[in-house]
């Protein structure tokens, strides 16, 4: 089985190479996918899309011929789509399966899938009928081809001025709404661009794009905000003024960053508190909402969130499997989730559906809008996030994954013998896949939580995208602290053969 690149199957989607999934491979890696949305999903409908990479093309090209061969319906997106706008028209369709070709924030030699069921189902390990990807990667390894029947079918769709003006309607953002806003927004050449200036335009707002163009050959560096040489001119051309602030976008338009005019980053759960009023506006029927933050999230902004009349919960990192909780759990109350690498997520209604997904325009928008409004409650927030000290998520890549645990380990054991407590479960008993260490913190934070200057955060995880790295990211009262529990960090690691720090 060693040519079957078997470990591009990863934890929420697909990833890999392009040079090692050859045409022969993605071949076999669709009958495999056809199979499944056949037999385990009972849908015949299914809705490719790609985002900008060079390599998308002859994987589009070439599903559309195998799907139809078998006698699917196929509704293809030749044109370059970013993957919330392959979530909507998903919604759009909601008997059909879909896949996204693409890599995400991946340098631009890579590829891979997203895989959704009907309803926006996420698809990935542990989430959808059978076990999800695990499923489909079984009848990979078997060779799996089904048979082809009577009916295959072609049609083109392109949703992008539909799924512009729904997002306009929905983050309440009428035609120049945002007059008088100057926003830098930096696309790094991903798939996002068309679609967010279109938005943008038509609320007024006075934009400067940077690598607005999609381009598979991503000049700027890897299309990821969290790498600093990629987003340094932009950076630099937002400090020199003239911007109210400036919005990053990954390769395939999933992640938002938001910075301040001085290069302040304000994290997500801290944007979440100006957000929170206005998505409980959305949803008025619902009178007790409640949102998730993943583990990383500033325990000083849960409680702000709190304060606003949300329940928040603590949730696992992965995209496909945080979107599978927020949608078992609509209908006590949950509309949202916020994830600190800069995803958003919301539990979009149509009727009596509810499609649990991501749509970074509509949360864009409604950024820009909550800033256009109350300019100086961000103001606050960025000084209340600076009254704390955080360190980035970044990582290291371990020779092997024995390696790696002892790591992981070394570094939890480590922290409790200094005073720390270990959390690695959520509250309903799910496991995050992930440890949450807190010092001077107690593990569930509500608006009541007193909190002094006196604690500590980390967060530690297994990468599932990313073969042998582990990640971190400390959160803390004090500069000290956090300077404490980065050292105790990178001393631990060094004893398990740990690389050089890696961030991205």
């Amino acid at each position: 089985m060693s040519g079957l690149n078997l470990s591009m199957f990863k934890a929420y989607d697909i990833r890999t190479p392009a040079r090692q999934l050859t045409l022969d491979l993605s071949e076999r890696l669709a009958y495999a996918e056809a199979s499944y949305f056949r037999n385990q999903l009972g849908v015949n409908k299914v809705i490719l899309c790609r985002e900008a990479r060079l390599s998308g093309p002859q994987y589009l090209e070439q599903g559309i011929r195998i799907f139809r061969d078998l006698g699917f319906e196929v509704l293809a997106a030749p044109q370059i789509s970013s993957t919330c706008l392959f979530y909507y028209t998903c919604m759009r369709h909601p008997d059909a399966a879909g896949i996204m070709y693409g890599a995400s924030h991946n340098p631009g030699r890579d590829t891979g899938q997203k895989i959704v069921g009907p309803g926006v189902q996420p698809i990935a390990e542990g989430c959808g009928p059978g076990g999800g990807l695990q499923a489909i990667r079984r009848l990979y390894e078997q060779g799996e081809r089904p048979s082809a029947i009577p009916g295959g079918a072609l049609r083109l769709v392109n949703y992008l001025d539909t799924y512009v003006r729904d997002s306009l309607r929905l983050a309440g953002v009428g035609p120049g709404n945002l007059a008088g806003l100057r926003i830098l927004q930096d696309f790094l050449s991903g798939a996002a661009g068309p679609e967010v200036i279109m938005a943008f335009d038509i609320a007024g707002a006075t934009i400067f794009p940077r690598n607005l163009v999609p381009d598979g050959h991503f000049p700027a560096g890897a299309p990821n905000p969290v790498v600093q040489s990629s987003i340094a001119p932009s950076l630099e051309l937002l400090q020199d003024g003239g911007f109210d602030f400036a919005m990053f976008f990954d390769g395939d338009g999933d992640r938002l960053d938001f910075v301040a005019p001085d290069g302040r980053q304000l994290s997500p759960a801290f944007n979440m508190i100006a957000l929170a009023p206005r998505l409980r506006a959305i949803v008025p029927e619902i009178a007790q909402p409640s949102l998730f933050v993943d583990l990383k999230a500033n325990p000083l902004a849960i409680t702000r969130i709190a304060r606003r009349g949300f329940g928040v919960h603590v949730i696992r990192n992965g995209h496909s499997q945080i979107k599978e909780t927020l949608g078992k759990n609509a209908a006590a109350g949950f509309i949202a989730a916020v994830e600190e690498s800069s995803h958003y997520y919301f539990n979009f209604r149509q009727g009596d559906a509810v499609f649990p997904s991501e749509n970074t325009l509509f949360y864009a928008l409604l950024t820009a809008k909550a800033w256009r409004e109350d300019p100086g409650l961000y103001r606050e927030l960025l000084d209340l996030q600076q009254t704390t000290y955080r360190e980035r998520e970044w990582g290291y890549h371990f020779p092997d994954d024995d390696l790696r645990a002892a790591a992981l380990a070394a570094v939890e054991e480590a922290f409790v013998r200094g005073g720390g407590k270990a959390m690695s479960r959520m509250a309903d008993g799910m496991d995050m896949e992930a440890t949450l260490l807190r010092d001077g913190l107690p593990f569930v934070i509500d608006a009541a939580t007193p909190l002094t200057e006196e604690w500590t955060q980390v967060a530690q995880r297994v990468s599932q995208s990313e073969k042998g790295l582990a990640r971190w990211e400390v959160t803390a009262g004090t500069a000290a602290r956090k300077e404490a529990a980065v050292r105790l960090i990178e001393e631990t690691v060094q004893r398990f053969q740990a690389g050089p720090r890696y961030v991205g």
